[in-house]
């Protein structure tokens, strides 16, 4: 009964990993409070997923692209007090934005 469970852990990781996060970025858009904070916030989630993305851009481009999306959709849907629009917009702007100051090597993160 385990190993079955394990196998489909390790075959489904990151849609499971996309569904925590979607659930994460819900709780966080509906829990911002004001539609500045909520921008914020997406700037933010942008940065942090630009950065992720360029760690793994070689080794994990599906999987990453499924944790992306479920991160920007939990907190797309949670945007009661923004527009939805702006959220996205400001979450590609940060996600970009930190892609490309990693790529240059103008900010570098310490690994772990």
């Amino acid at each position: 009964m385990i190993g079955k469970k394990a196998d489909w852990f390790m075959d489904n990781w990151a849609e499971f990993f996309a569904l925590v996060l979607l659930i994460v970025g819900f709780i966080v858009g509906i829990s911002a409070g004001s539609a500045v904070i909520l921008y914020i916030i997406s700037v933010l989630f942008g940065a942090a997923f630009g950065r992720w993305w360029f760690r793994f851009k070689k080794k994990l481009k599906i999987p990453a692209s499924i944790i992306t999306i479920g991160a920007l959709i939990g907190l797309t849907l949670g945007s009661f007090y923004g527009d939805r629009k702006i959220v996205i917009l400001l979450f590609v702007a940060g996600f970009a934005a930190s892609y490309y100051l990693h790529e240059r090597k103008i900010i570098h993160s310490a690994e772990y």
